[in-house]
């Protein structure tokens, strides 16, 4: 029983933590106005989240103890995966005011792509440029944020 249990602990663990933050969040989302569907408010997008997260929690904790454990390469993580991924976040933070919202997804797709070891150009330019319009169309035109699509 104790080799059962030591083998899914993490992701028992990871169950847990991912049902600790939707507690945390949805404690910390009370205290804003909830509003209605049709008129959201602030504390609505938070709550729904939180409520998202004890619902994921649960399924991952059920999942750790009924399914069996988790197998991962020996290899772990590279270092150059790591590096792009993270490039690929501070670039973003580093054009998204300088350039627009087009050019910082777009350049942060196209380097987290480079972290996979399946790396192909093509695929990285169109999974980019798809996901940057797509973004800008959602977020400005749909959603109607006010955010800067290209900086000129």
């Amino acid at each position: 029983m104790y080799l059962r249990i030591r083998e899914r602990l993490p992701d028992v663990v990871a169950a847990i933590l991912t049902l600790l933050i939707g507690v945390f969040a949805l404690a910390e989302s009370s205290s804003y106005d909830m509003g209605a569907l049709s008129n959201m408010g602030p504390g609505y997008f938070p709550r729904m989240m939180a409520i998202a997260m004890l619902l994921l929690g649960a399924a991952l904790l059920v999942a750790a103890l009924k399914i069996g454990p988790t197998s991962f390469p020996a290899t772990g993580a590279s270092v150059w995966s790591m590096a792009m991924i993270c490039a690929a976040l501070i670039a973003f933070a580093l054009l998204i005011e300088r350039l627009g919202l087009i050019p910082a997804i777009f350049t942060m797709v196209f380097l987290s792509t480079f972290a996979s070891q399946d790396r192909n150009l093509v695929r990285a330019l169109v999974l980019s440029a798809a996901t940057s319009l797509f973004c800008a169309l959602l977020f400005v035109y749909i959603l109607g944020l006010s955010m800067k699509v290209i900086v000129l």
